[in-house]
């Protein structure tokens, strides 16, 4: 990874130059992509994202923006504190700090903050995983098996031996990739060097998303045995 920055005016952008010759603003506008055919889906999570071709490569181009009450009045902007508190800059310099120490994150591309006087907005451009899905759509088609709730313990454990913290661990960004093994999503808000109780608090957030996903008896029976193989994964 060959970490470069560039500006023009008002936009930002941190970007992995063996990824990037050249970085512009257009990278991070989907009309663009759409307008050159080089569009192929997108997903939800907590924000739509969507899934662009860069020559052979897959990309996936989210765009930063607000839940709960205060989303009403902006949901994309948010308030200037600097170029290094903004959101897509912390994520896309923490996920190249993941990578760094061989967690399994997707591969950050670029980052892109366009401040407008004291507010601002961003968005973010990683490498897709391929063939990945996530636990949530696995439960729900019966398609988890036990080794891949053993494998997500073991991985988290990884993320907690680093002190990693994930703000808002839940079976949606936790993914089986095609080859079986498991990646995390999101790190928006993410940090380092975390305590010990913040990580505590991530695995009863787990806990608690699967009955947002388990909504069936055998998928809540299934969920129950899975939990205790990963728990018993993770260890202690």
């Amino acid at each position: 990874m060959q970490v470069r920055s560039w500006r023009h005016a008002n936009d930002f952008i941190v970007y992995d130059e063996t990824l990037i010759a050249s970085p512009s603003p257009e990278l991070f506008d989907l009309p663009w992509w759409q307008a050159r055919g080089l569009t192929q889906g997108s997903f939800d999570g907590r924000a739509k994202v969507h899934v662009v071709r860069h020559g052979d490569a897959r990309w996936v181009l989210r765009r930063y923006l607000r839940g709960g009450l205060i989303a009403r009045l902006s949901d994309h902007t948010y308030v200037w504190g600097g170029l290094r508190a903004t959101r897509p800059w912390r994520e896309w310099h923490l996920l190249a700090a993941l990578r760094e120490r061989g967690l399994p994150v997707p591969r950050p591309v670029a980052a892109h903050v366009r401040r407008v006087g004291w507010r601002y907005s961003g968005h973010l451009l990683s490498e897709l995983i391929p063939d990945a899905v996530p636990f949530a759509e696995l439960l729900q088609s019966g398609a988890l098996e036990p080794a891949d709730w053993q494998a997500a313990g073991r991985t988290l454990r990884r993320f907690h031996d680093a002190a990693v913290h994930h703000p808002d661990l839940n079976l949606r960004n936790i993914l089986r990739a095609g080859d079986g093994s498991i990646h995390i999503l999101d790190f928006d808000k993410g940090r380092l060097e975390a305590p010990a109780w913040q990580l505590r608090g991530e695995l009863r957030r787990l806990q608690r998303s699967i009955g947002k996903f388990a909504v069936s008896d055998a998928q809540r029976e299934a969920a129950a045995t899975g939990w205790q193989a990963l728990l018993l994964a993770y260890g202690g």
